[in-house]
């Protein structure tokens, strides 16, 4: 009987597991952007290369995907030049376009304060700041890892598009925590 009442706990204990839905697998690796992917503003619209002044800041997503969380970008015009932001990212800021996550990497929320005059983005919920020009580094608050910069590239209609997707993941570091 002590055997039966074993066996009985263990496979009840596996219901509450079984109900968490399926694997998600590496899709929490990978966002909506794509190479060639349109830039987009939240209507829609497509962001020209002369969309947005130098100091502006709007909040950008790729084709098809507004409003899908993980892939919303704050898109930054420090310069009417290409910007280079970290060794090995030479041509991911055309004409001064930077493309960082809104997503802050200490707890998800969304990084959408721009401090022009110090050419920094502010996270509202714990006030970690990240550099522009420094791709996103942390300057200040209890963000550790850089917000993730979305490679951009200007095509011959003068429309901004994504060279590919995000080169790291998105959001808060789950997967590099210690357990």
């Amino acid at each position: 009987m002590l055997g039966v009442a074993a066996g009985t706990i263990g496979i009840a204990a596996l219901f509450p597991i079984r109900s968490l839905g399926p694997s998600p697998g590496n899709s929490l690796f990978r966002t909506k952007w794509r190479r060639g992917a349109l830039v987009v503003d939240e209507q829609s619209r497509p962001i020209n290369a002369t969309t947005v002044e130098v100091g502006g800041a709007i909040t950008v997503f790729p084709e098809g995907s507004v409003q899908v969380e993980d892939s919303q970008t704050i898109l930054v015009r420090l310069s009417t030049h290409d910007v280079v932001t970290r060794p090995g990212r030479e041509n991911w800021a055309p004409q001064g376009y930077v493309a960082l996550s809104k997503v802050c990497t200490h707890a998800g929320c969304p990084v959408g304060l721009y401090q022009q005059q110090f050419k920094k983005l502010l996270c509202p919920c714990h006030q970690s700041t990240f550099s522009v020009p420094d791709g996103g580094s942390p300057t200040f608050g209890p963000a550790t890892r850089s917000l993730p910069q979305l490679p951009l590239m200007v095509d011959n209609d003068g429309l901004l598009r994504a060279r590919s997707d995000y080169q790291e993941p998105v959001g808060p570091g789950f997967w590099d925590r210690d357990t």
